[in-house]
This record gives C-alpha cells, sequence and structure tokens, in this order.
C-alpha cells in the first residue's frame, strides 16, 4: 500500500508538473497543481458525479463535482463555465467501478486520466 502511494505520488508530481496549456492558469502552489480552465460542462446525471470539462483546444478533463452542482445538474449541464480547482490523477483501472478522490467519488471511466477536483464553479 506504502509503495502504491509513493507511486501515484510521484506520476502525480509528473503529471502536474507537465499539464500547462495556454488554456489552463496556475493559481498558486500549495501542493496540489491548483488550475483555473474555461469551457463546456457535460454532467452525467444518475452517477457518483462524474462530469467533465472541454476546451475551446479539444483538451478534456474529467470533473469531480460538489455535491450543489450535481443536485442543481440541469443548471450547469452543456454551460460554457470557469472552473477553479486542484488537478487530480486517477489511473485507468478497468476493474474500477468508481473513485474515491478526496471526499467524493466519480466513475471509473471518463475523457481523461487527469480529473479537476472542482473549488469553484461559475457560468460564462
Amino acid at each position: 500500500m506504502t509503495v502504491q502511494k509513493l507511486l501515484i505520488a510521484a506520476v502525480l508530481g509528473g503529471a502536474a508538473a507537465g499539464c500547462q496549456s495556454a488554456a489552463t492558469k496556475p493559481i498558486d502552489d500549495v501542493g496540489e497543481a491548483q488550475m483555473e480552465v474555461e469551457g463546456v460542462v457535460e454532467i452525467y446525471p444518475g452517477g457518483h458525479g462524474l462530469g467533465y470539462i472541454t476546451l475551446d483546444d479539444g483538451k478534456c478533463y474529467d470533473l469531480a463535482l460538489p455535491a450543489n452542482v450535481l443536485k442543481n445538474s440541469r443548471r450547469w449541464d452543456t454551460k460554457r463555465v470557469v472552473i477553479k480547482g486542484s488537478l487530480q490523477f486517477r489511473p485507468r483501472i478497468d476493474e474500477m467501478m468508481w473513485f474515491d478522490i478526496k471526499d467524493r467519488k466519480i466513475e471509473g471511466f471518463g475523457c481523461s486520466e487527469d480529473v479537476i477536483y472542482v473549488d469553484s464553479i461559475r457560468k460564462l
């Protein structure tokens, strides 16, 4: 288990360091890769909380959404938004139905191995 945590930490450190484009902006350096992205959000209804955002350049990030956004998913689904949060890594393992990311669960599938743990979301 400790080796697995160390491996995940090493991968997270490498993935977060190389994951910047013109569409993402680092917010601060607090030990997690903080970012801000702008694009169109889509939310899968009835799931554990998987949504994703597609940026203008086509890059996609899966989202670990807060409960208030999931409860009002119609308000957010297919809307252009700005999302701020921390970048988390989710390995793709076929047998996993969902993953815990901090205090949230997301499905084991999605558009990316990079997941944004959403701290804030606002419509444009």
